[in-house]
């Protein structure tokens, strides 16, 4: 039994509220007939998708004369880039790479990072600071050298180690370098979701209630930092085998008020709003069952990767029979646990991640399906770029796009984005 994250309840009456659900009109609670359906606020939507999603809501919610509560419509969401602005999973990765939050015995950490090596040389731009070929087996024993220098001086620290015991440590500033190197080395070679599983085995080694703790604190330091790309460069003293390697890193993480009302509002109608994220599941739920942050939804409707726990203890490898949900995986996850048993598809998608694209072609038959403008996988970028058309005049569309500025984390009132340094609005093309 996975245990249950603490959520405190907002101050909405939703509890009372969400227990009146009824079959339909006929049998509705005459305070709720007497009272007008609640409505999304504009806040920053791209306004026909706002207009969309709430003719959807209205149409399907308990205040329609078709609802059944007793299979009650449902809508799928990713966590990353979509309820929230940026990624908790690789939130959690810097943190743990900048205080250094790793309990693996050097032998295991070696065997954990080198699961895609290749002894052929890293394609371009994948070369050291030189120019020159970088080939996996180096960068890994590079890798692992830094690591048990650091493991031998800090290993006996509680974690996370302040970052001012590492700042200047020439081991620290090579390490995290070549891990983010490494990261997106595995991302170009693999694709997204092999660099995803990668980043999430890292945990290995740790309690469940210390990973947790750990991503609290990397969500509210990088809820408090400003939105950047920093340069990680080992420092020349450490050139290692493969030679010294640099590798730009992103850091972004912002609340999305605009979703936190959406799945406020799609309580209140009766209709479950369903998180499905290729990130570690207690690192979503930790975020979506928390009323702090303004989501406050239920754990049981979070679905995220989940790892083999051995006495309160990760282990690197996957839930058996559990799917990993990105791609296939998120789509048979729906499937199984949603549309089988509620002879339905979802009434809407709103899709961020990259490994969405699957979920997105599977229900041809969900009316609405909301695409965050952003830097895409080519399988997503297909949907992108359909939805990025022009909306006919009074004219109704599946596929909506919603845009945002990465400068600030906000979302924008338009289907254009504004992405991260730029300052010329965009659409996919």
């Amino acid at each position: 039994m996975r245990p249950v994250l603490h959520r405190r309840t907002l101050g909405l009456g939703l509890t009372a509220f969400l227990t009146a659900r009824t079959i339909g009109r006929a049998n509705a609670q005459p305070d709720l007939m007497d009272r007008p359906p609640p409505e999304l606020e504009e806040l920053k939507w791209h306004p026909p998708l706002r207009e969309a999603i709430q003719a959807l809501i209205n149409a399907h919610g308990q205040y329609s004369e078709t609802y059944n509560a007793n299979s009650p419509p449902y809508v799928v969401m990713d966590w990353n880039n979509t309820a929230i602005v940026g990624d908790v999973q690789q939130t959690l990765f810097l943190f743990m790479l900048e205080h250094f939050c790793f309990l693996m015995p050097a032998r295991r950490f070696h065997k954990l990072i080198h699961v895609h090596a290749s002894s052929h040389p890293l394609p371009a731009p994948f070369t050291n600071i030189a120019g020159q070929p970088v080939s996996f087996p180096d960068l890994v024993d590079d890798i692992v050298e830094d690591y048990s220098a650091l493991a031998a001086r800090y290993g006996h620290m509680p974690h996370p180690i302040a970052r001012e015991e590492l700042q200047d440590n020439p081991a620290m500033l090579a390490f995290r370098a070549r891990m983010a190197f490494c990261h997106q080395a595995v991302a170009a070679l693999h694709g997204p979701d092999a660099a995803q599983q990668w980043m999430i085995r890292l945990v290995a080694e740790q309690a469940q209630t210390d990973v947790i703790t750990l991503s609290r604190a990397a969500n509210e330091w990088c809820l408090g930092a400003s939105i950047s790309t920093q340069k990680w460069t080992c420092p020349p003293t450490r050139p290692g085998k493969a030679g010294p390697v640099q590798a730009d890193i992103t850091q972004m993480l912002r609340l999305t008020p605009e979703m936190g009302n959406l799945l406020q509002i799609l309580q209140e109608h009766g209709i479950d709003p369903i998180i499905c994220s290729s990130a570690l599941e207690d690192l979503v739920a930790l975020f979506a069952t928390s009323a702090e942050y303004g989501y406050n939804l239920r754990h049981e409707h979070v679905f995220g990767a989940r790892l083999v726990e051995r006495r309160g203890i990760m282990e690197p490898t996957e839930v058996p029979r559990y799917p990993f949900p990105a791609g296939v995986g998120k789509t048979e996850l729906i499937r199984v646990h949603f549309e089988q048993k509620r002879k339905q598809p979802p009434l809407m998608i709103f899709a961020g991640e990259s490994s969405s694209a699957d979920l997105l072609k599977s229900f041809p038959d969900t009316s609405l399906c909301c695409l965050i403008n952003r830097k895409q996988s080519e399988d997503m970028q297909v949907f992108l770029r359909e939805a990025a058309q022009p909306i006919p005049p009074r004219g109704t569309r599946r596929l909506y796009l919603q845009g945002r500025d990465e400068n600030t984390g906000e979302w924008r009132p338009h289907a254009s984005s504004l992405l991260l340094g730029s300052t010329t609005p965009t659409l996919p093309t």
